[in-house]
């Protein structure tokens, strides 16, 4: 079972101000929601059919989400949880992009910092004619 207990940060903005959520409580429904949610076997499923899963209602599944701490526990688990998985995806890539897969190493590329979009280039439609007569093209 996921640990109940997480102490968090959350910044308001409209008060530019950082407010400390400390010791939020997770219940036992709400501790089970979260595991239903972030299962990758029930991305796809509705509401409905999370709370059936999670043996809770829908009203307990809309008052978890209405209390701030709850909200911040359930996103840091997701972020841990892409965190978890980003390894394999980009073998994933490296290895389309080996095979030759343009928009794997375009974005493997793009990662590293190492490719922009939008090469600017000046040169004029007379200059490329004039060059495309001279060359006999």
């Amino acid at each position: 079972m996921m640990e109940d207990n997480m102490n968090m940060i959350e910044l308001d903005d409209s008060k530019n101000s950082v407010q400390i959520l400390t010791e939020y409580k997770l219940t036992e429904k709400e501790s089970i929601l979260i595991e239903v949610m972030l299962n990758p076997d029930n991305r796809m499923k509705s509401i409905t059919d999370i709370c059936k899963i999670a043996n809770c209602t829908r009203t307990t599944y809309y008052e978890s989400f209405s209390k701030a701490g709850f909200k911040a526990i359930y996103e840091s688990k997701a972020k841990e949880l892409v965190k978890n998985a980003v390894g394999p995806v980009i073998n994933a890539f490296i290895k389309e992009a080996v095979r030759g897969s343009y928009p794997h190493g375009k974005t493997l590329l793009e990662m590293a910092g190492m490719h922009t979009e939008g090469l600017q280039v000046n040169v004029t439609f007379e200059q490329l004619l004039k060059k495309a007569l001279e060359s006999g093209e």
